[in-house]
């Protein structure tokens, strides 16, 4: 029985130690999802400085419209 034990406990660490040594793996999967967070990150900051700009852009829009209606009333208010 205490064989088994010590032989169990003997693969265990064996085990353990395998998975210890494949760290470089495990490192070059962090860097490459370190990449791929950056290149998100990149792209949504370019998304939100697009948004920015439509903002303002629509802003504009919104106020020439908002212009061009009360032009419009004013002069369906002489020709009436």
């Amino acid at each position: 029985m205490r064989n088994k034990m010590m032989l169990v406990a003997g693969i265990a660490g064996t085990l353990m130690l395998a998975g210890c040594s494949s760290n470089s793996a495990l490192e070059t999967k962090v860097d490459g999802l370190s990449q791929d967070i950056q290149a998100v990150q990149q792209g949504q900051q370019a998304n939100s400085a697009k948004i920015d700009r439509l903002a303002s852009d629509v802003a504009e829009a919104r106020a020439s419209a908002d212009r061009a209606n009360s032009r419009l009333d004013q002069q369906g208010r002489y020709t009436k």
